[in-house]
């Protein structure tokens, strides 16, 4: 084993684990849901609020994120991001009052993404060729999964190791926050800084390579794919809150639910890396799990109220989160798939993200609302309702992308004719 090859996937391993944990944070109610509304005794749409602050940040910060990547060194902003982050973390962590903790939620919004998102994303980019761009991404995604498992596990440990449930919520927090500033300690001494010759584009350079991405039709189309695919991410999240207070499963049930979701994360990273590179196309299995979406989500339509499918509403969660975890392994992979230039990847993964993650927004509120004036089934049927015309949606436009992708195929071989 090489020298080359322990620098790379060391690096991908780095970027893969930074790139779980730093998201626990913000999005701390895909595990810690209940435990945390009734800590802060909040409602469904203060909860919603919480994330939405978080997104509306995060937004914003996704289109600077991507210029800011293409000219500034990885190495001091992933390490500026972590440390921050966790700081936030340490400060969510002693419950400072609802309006104090929407403040955290806003300023996370700029530290995992400002200085953090696109930087990611292309440091991992350029890991590889584009005949490995499938893998890279699928074995990140992957390697997500299996430390933020661990993560989690060790979070569920904290918590229950105090009697006093909001003692164990504020620990649980804080054993995130105290991770992600070590992983950051990591990214200062083991990413390698960009060389000086590399970020030679001055600012308003790279401002203008930012509006020349928004001119490109399928940048657009990249953009509607991961909006629909990240609305079906996002109400996957409420599928182990979904089990407590439908199904009548016990909290640590779904918390550990929330915790093997990130199992499956590694599973269907991994597979769906590796089988987009070995077909071809990250487009085709994007198109393939957004079919089996619509079927997984009419189930949960029409299974009944009744805890003797409990076992059955689990299975079909463990299949949506397969997908969508094959389906996010594919995300920025597609980027090369459309032909975009490397050089460009932090300004056009920072354009998608700006759009592609919008459903951050309204989603969580819109949601937490539906829960809170339709009690029971009815609200998370709505929310199964909205998966459906998204799980079709973004099979229309992963089709779209690969008619364009194969006429520019075709057109190059007649010229090359």
């Amino acid at each position: 084993m090489n020298k080359a090859f322990i620098k790379k996937y060391g690096t991908l391993l780095l970027l893969a684990t930074g790139a779980g944990i730093i998201f626990q944070l913000p999005y701390i109610r895909e595990t810690f849901y209940v435990q945390i509304q009734n800590a802060m005794h909040l409602n469904n749409t203060q909860m919603g609020l919480l994330s939405s602050g978080y997104s509306s940040m995060a937004l914003f910060s996704y289109f600077i994120g991507g210029i800011i990547a293409d000219k500034f060194s990885a190495r001091k902003l992933l390490t500026f991001s972590f440390i921050t982050t966790g700081i936030l973390g340490i400060w969510f962590s002693m419950f400072p009052g609802y309006e104090i903790c929407r403040i955290i939620f806003v300023l996370m919004g700029i530290s995992t993404i400002i200085t953090y998102w696109s930087a990611c994303i292309k440091a991992t980019r350029m890991l590889g060729s584009s005949e490995e761009q499938g893998r890279l991404f699928g074995l990140q995604e992957g390697l997500r999964g299996v430390t933020n498992s661990l993560l989690v596990f060790g979070m569920m440990a904290a918590y229950n190791s105090f009697a006093d449930k909001v003692l164990g919520a504020q620990w649980a927090i804080r054993v995130c926050a105290i991770v992600v500033i070590i992983i950051g300690i990591l990214n200062w001494f083991f990413i390698e800084d960009t060389k000086r010759e590399e970020n030679a584009e001055s600012v308003l350079d790279v401002a203008k390579g930012m509006f020349h991405a928004m001119k490109m039709p399928r940048v657009w189309v990249i953009c509607a794919i991961v909006f629909t695919a990240y609305s079906i991410y996002g109400m996957l999240g409420y599928l182990n809150t979904y089990c407590v207070t439908v199904y009548g499963a016990p909290e640590s049930v779904g918390t550990t639910l929330g915790a093997f979701r990130y199992l499956i994360q590694a599973v269907g990273g991994v597979i769906g890396g590796f089988l987009a590179d070995k077909i071809g196309s990250r487009i085709k299995v994007i198109i393939g799990c957004s079919v089996l979406f619509i079927l997984s989500f009419l189930g949960f339509l029409v299974l009944p109220e009744s805890a003797a499918v409990l076992n059955v509403v689990i299975i079909n969660f463990i299949f949506g989160l397969f997908l969508i975890y094959v389906v996010r392994s594919m995300y920025f992979a597609i980027i090369d798939d459309a032909h975009l230039p490397a050089k460009s990847t932090g300004r056009v993964s920072g354009f998608v993200s700006f759009l592609g993650y919008t459903p951050d927004i309204f989603m969580y509120t819109m949601i937490g609302s539906w829960m809170d004036t339709n009690p029971g089934k009815t609200g998370y049927n709505m929310m199964f309702i909205y998966a459906l015309a998204m799980a079709a949606l973004c099979c229309v436009f992963a089709f779209i992308l690969w008619r364009t992708v194969k006429k520019d195929k075709v057109s190059e071989t007649e010229v090359a004719k």
